[in-house]
C-alpha cells in the first residue's frame, strides 16, 4: 500500500484545476404527478448547452432521503433540449411517498412527484424490470449520436448501456428467444440498439474453449462457480491468466463515460456528500460500475476520506486513468472504509 499512498501524496501536493460551469439547468416537467407500480415517467426539460459537459444527471431520491430510486445520464441537445423516459417500480422503488427528482448540469434543479406501489403487483418473472421488458427505457438519450452531437465522442460497451440489462442471471438464450419470438421486445430492442445485433448485446465472444461460455448459462452461474469452487477457479485462471472472468463474460472492469459527469459534479458540490456515497452504492449494485473480484449486496461508507475526493476530481479531469479511479475505489473496500454486506 505504501506506493499507492505515495501516488496520491503527489496528487494531493499538486496544484488542482478548477472547473468553469456555464451550463444551467432551466427547467423540466414530468408527464404526471402521481405513478404507480409498472408506470412509465417521462422526464422533458432544457438548459442552457454547455458543449464541455458530456452530460445531464439525473437522480431519483427515495422519500427517506437516504437512498436512490434511480440514477441516470441525459445527453442534451444541441439547442438545450432533453427528454429521458424510465420505468417506475421495482426494488429500488420500496416506498411509497414523494420522490425527488434532481437534474444537475452545472447546477441543480429539483422538483417532485409521488408514488404508490400495486400492493398486490406480482413482478412478471420473464419481463422483470432487470430486462426492461416494458421497452420504456429511452438509451438513445444515454449514448448520442456524433451528428446531434459532435463534440461527444466515445466508444462503450453496449451491455451498460440500460440499467440492468442484460441481467446478470439471465441466459443470452433467454433473451435471443424473446427477440426471435416477440415482435413487441424485437422492436423495443431494435429502437434501443439500432447499430448492434441482439448477440452482440446480450451474449458472449468466443473463446479457445470450445461452448465457453456457454449462451444457455448466465453471467451469474458463472461467477458463482468461479467464486465458489476453487477446482473451477484454478481452471478458469489457467486457460485465461491474463483475463478475469468478467472479461470473458463481457462485463469488464467498466465506467460509463457520464459517470466522470457525476464525479465532477460532486468534486465541484453540485451533488453532495451523502448523494455521491448513496449513489456510488446503487451503480456498485446495480452493476452500473463493474469491478472485478467483489460482489456487491450493498455497501455504506459513514466518513469519506479527503484524498477519495480529490481522486474524483482528478479522474473527472483527465489528470489520473479511469484504472486508478478504480483502484482508489478497491481500496475503499479492501480497507473497510466503503463496508460491503
Amino acid at each position: 500500500m505504501s506506493s499507492f499512498f505515495a501516488f496520491f501524496l503527489l496528487l494531493l501536493l499538486a496544484p488542482s484545476g478548477s472547473f468553469l460551469a456555464f451550463a444551467t439547468v432551466n427547467d423540466f416537467t414530468t408527464d404526471k404527478t402521481l405513478y404507480h407500480t409498472d408506470d412509465s415517467l417521462t422526464i422533458s426539460g432544457n438548459v442552457d448547452y454547455d458543449p464541455t459537459r458530456f452530460s445531464i444527471i439525473l437522480q431519483i431520491i427515495t422519500p427517506s432521503g437516504n437512498g436512490l430510486a434511480h440514477v441516470d445520464s441525459i445527453m442534451p441537445k444541441n439547442d438545450g433540449t432533453f427528454s429521458k423516459t424510465i420505468h417506475v417500480g421495482g426494488p429500488t422503488w420500496y416506498d411509497d411517498g414523494r420522490y425527488t427528482i434532481k437534474i444537475s448540469y452545472g447546477g441543480n434543479l429539483e422538483k417532485y412527484i409521488d408514488y404508490e406501489k400495486i400492493s398486490d403487483y406480482v413482478p412478471d418473472s420473464s419481463s422483470s424490470r432487470s430486462s426492461s421488458s416494458n421497452y420504456v427505457s429511452n438509451s438513445a438519450d444515454t449514448v448520442s449520436s456524433s451528428s446531434e452531437n459532435p463534440n461527444v465522442a466515445f466508444s462503450e460497451n453496449p451491455k451498460m448501456r440500460i440499467l440492468g440489462f442484460p441481467s446478470f442471471d439471465k441466459s443470452p438464450q433467454y433473451y435471443i428467444d424473446r427477440y426471435q419470438n416477440e415482435p413487441d421486445y424485437k422492436s423495443w430492442f431494435d429502437s434501443q440498439f439500432a447499430s448492434y445485433a441482439i448477440d452482440e448485446v446480450v451474449g458472449y465472444s468466443s473463446t479457445h474453449v470450445q461452448n465457453f461460455p456457454s449462451f444457455d448459462k448466465s453471467p451469474q452461474y458463472y461467477i458463482d462457480r468461479y467464486q465458489n469452487e476453487p477446482d473451477y477457479k484454478s481452471w478458469f485462471d489457467s486457460q485465461f491468466p491474463d483475463e478475469t472472468i468478467y472479461n470473458i463474460l463481457g462485463f469488464s472492469t467498466y465506467i460509463p463515460d457520464w459517470i466522470k459527469t457525476y464525479a465532477q459534479n460532486w468534486a465541484t458540490g453540485e451533488i453532495s456528500d451523502n448523494e455521491f456515497m448513496i449513489g456510488l452504492d446503487f451503480m456498485l449494485q446495480n452493476k452500473i460500475i463493474v469491478i472485478s473480484d467483489f460482489n456487491y449486496s450493498h455497501s455504506s461508507i459513514d466518513d469519506i476520506p479527503s484524498w477519495f475526493r480529490n481522486t474524483a476530481h482528478w479522474w473527472a479531469a483527465d489528470l489520473i486513468s479511469q484504472q486508478e479511479f478504480i483502484n482508489s475505489i478497491k481500496y475503499l473496500i479492501q480497507e473497510d472504509i466503503i463496508l460491503i454486506d
